[in-house]
């Protein structure tokens, strides 16, 4: 189990209670156009795989920007949908059809587990923390590439189209906080800081205080300390 005593840079913790395209979170602003990002979040699944946790559509791609999980056990198919059902994994998708797959099984256990995906297309690289710790990493993502600026960002629901085609068999399940998007690549030992409850780096282009729609039943709860996020 992972100890989130002391951890008090969270804001505020959003409670996912079904998979449904009723169910998500949208945004006041968007980013703005990033050569480089990092995405750090605390999670706890209440099912048995990750849903969707970040989508960001602009009018020409709904897959600008994804952290795209789904229900294997679903008859629909996808684009995205991973070829090895026997481990869960998250899609890591930057400007379609770029992506990459992540190992979460270890998030699984009904815990708070803190997530952390970092991406430049200065180096075409990316990097992928579970709790503190470096679980994957690799490169061929195209250099020189940007995430645009004025898309849609929704938590907790995968876009087909700028603000909408939600999917249920995509949705998250479970309890998220502390999410927040920086313009930069996090160092290993900010991504500790962050993880710890050492406060917040230089550099945030979006966060939970920018939220301006709770959807279907989702509920906010504040919780600046993660230990008090039930």
């Amino acid at each position: 189990m992972v100890v989130t005593a002391g951890v008090c840079n969270v804001d505020s913790m959003f409670l996912f209670p079904s998979a449904s395209s009723e169910n998500y979170v949208t945004f006041s602003q968007s980013f703005p156009a990033l050569p480089e990002l990092s995405v750090c979040l605390w999670l706890r699944v209440d099912v048995g795989y990750v849903g969707t946790l970040l989508s960001y559509a602009t009018e020409d791609n709904d897959n600008k920007l994804v952290l795209y999980g789904r229900n294997s056990s679903s008859s629909s198919s996808s684009s995205y949908s991973s070829s090895t059902p026997s481990r869960a994994t998250l899609d890591f998708v930057v400007g379609d059809p770029a992506y990459r797959e992540l190992p979460v099984d270890s998030v699984l256990d009904g815990c708070w587990h803190h997530l952390c995906v970092l991406w430049s297309s200065i180096q075409g690289r990316f990097w992928h923390y579970t709790d503190r710790r470096l679980t994957s990493a690799g490169s061929r993502f195209r250099k020189g590439y940007e995430v645009p600026a004025g898309g849609s960002v929704v938590l907790g629901a995968e876009q087909d189209s700028q603000g909408g085609g939600f999917d249920p068999t995509e949705g998250f399940v479970g309890r998220l906080a502390g999410f927040t998007v920086w313009d930069r690549v996090l160092s290993p030992g900010e991504v500790t800081g962050v993880a710890t409850g050492r406060g917040v780096p230089r550099g945030v282009v979006l966060g939970l205080g920018d939220v301006d729609g709770v959807m279907g039943g989702v509920q906010r709860v504040a919780c600046e300390c993660l230990e008090h996020c039930s």
